[in-house]
């Protein structure tokens, strides 16, 4: 449905301007020169209204009617004004100014329309001269107010173009912005679920392993022991919960830990944390670590990284070949991180994916967002080896 945006401080200024023009018609006695001046500043006016007011229709474009309305208006509005200005001492000068100005600078309209009311007002007023008898002088006068009317139209119309595209271009930025913020935010989830599999994977795993053991202990009477394994549980439950925490954090609210990420970490500390957690389940670790030549701090990506693919790597070793050694080496060199995790390969094959491929996408995924980052994981002279690397700088 057509609207009409009522502005009241153009339509007061316009109203304004009728009646100055009305008033000056009186006051010159035009009407006593002949009635075709008054049927001559009926139309001016009437075109002036029609072609004013229909300028605030938001559907103009839509309305055929009244777009046939208007234009009978613009053109009718045109050939009177410029017929009649030079024999009314220039009254029809600004109804012809209002209409030209308006058809030229409305953006809705094709510019041709305006060239074409233009054309003809340049054409009929040396017509309107010749009937007034005209002086060169002043012939050049209302000739060089056309040109005015005419400049005037196409630099408001070129201001409006340049402010649409400028909004146009507001708007896709916007867009741009709101897209980027989605894909930030999806990230960041992608990320907090690659953690969430990682912590439950490495400490329901612990759990289960430790509270079988307590419960073998209790069953053989040996409560001291039990009760160390049931402490050792307890550690890992609690690691094991601030991490989901931080993982559930992430979901919550991925701006601020967005922020969180580029934070240094501790690598080395991470690392020792989850050796400790293998042997204390009752795994048998050999590790080589050598992070001298890592840059200090090392970043947050990196560090997590390299900790999420240790703690998967040794979660599978755990589920998958029980009680056989693993080997763990972890060094830097040529600017690149390494690490390498290796245990005897089960006799089922399983692979280090099991359980729905998360353990393995999860790395690979992580992995792929570093500089140089990759991660492999098959089997190797009978021993299942899972390698991570990624470029590291400063080294």
């Amino acid at each position: 449905m057509d609207t009409h945006d009522f502005r009241p401080l153009p339509v007061a200024l316009n109203a304004i301007g009728m009646a100055v023009i009305a008033y000056a018609f009186v006051a010159s006695r035009m009407a006593e020169r002949g009635g075709w001046f008054v049927v001559a500043l009926v139309l001016a006016l009437l075109a002036w209204a029609i072609t004013q007011a229909t300028t605030s229709f938001t559907g103009l474009e839509r309305n055929r009617v009244l777009r046939v309305v208007r234009l009978v208006a613009i053109f009718v509005g045109v050939v009177v004004n410029s017929l009649a200005q030079a024999p009314t001492l220039g009254i029809h000068t600004a109804p012809l100014a209002v209409v030209m100005i308006i058809v030229l600078s409305d953006t809705r309209e094709t510019i041709w329309v305006g060239l074409a009311a233009a054309a003809l007002s340049f054409a009929l007023t040396p017509i309107g001269l010749v009937i007034a008898h005209a002086s060169a002088g002043t012939a050049l006068g209302y000739l060089a107010g056309n040109a005015v009317w005419l400049m005037i139209g196409i630099s408001r119309r070129q201001a409006r173009l340049a402010t649409r595209r400028n909004q146009q271009l507001l708007e896709q930025q916007q867009a741009a912005h709101e897209q980027q913020a989605r894909a930030s935010a999806l990230a960041a989830r992608q990320t907090a679920a690659r953690d969430i599999h990682d912590v439950l994977a490495h400490s329901l795993g612990g759990l289960v392993i430790q509270l079988d053991a307590a419960e073998a202990l209790l069953e053989s009477g040996r409560t001291a022991d039990a009760q160390a394994k049931v402490g050792q549980a307890r550690r890992l439950a609690a690691d094991g919960l601030a991490d989901a925490r931080r993982a559930v954090a992430a979901l919550r609210s991925p701006d601020e830990t967005g922020a969180s990420e580029q934070a240094p970490s501790d690598l080395a500390g991470a690392v020792e944390r989850l050796l400790r957690a293998h042997r204390e389940l009752g795994g048998e670790v050999v590790a080589h670590i050598e992070l001298a030549a890592t840059p200090q701090p090392l970043p947050a990506s990196v560090a997590t990284a390299f900790e999420r693919a240790l703690q998967e790597a040794l979660s599978n070793a755990r589920r998958h070949a029980p009680g056989a050694p693993v080997d763990v080496e972890l060094d830097a060199g040529d600017g690149r991180l390494r690490l390498t995790v290796s245990n005897p390969a089960p006799i089922s094959s399983a692979r280090s994916d099991a359980g729905g491929g998360h353990g393995l996408t999860g790395m690979t995924e992580r992995f792929a967002e570093l500089d140089g980052g990759s991660v492999s994981a098959d089997e190797r002279g009978g021993r299942f080896v899972v390698e991570a690397t990624a470029r590291i700088a400063g080294s």
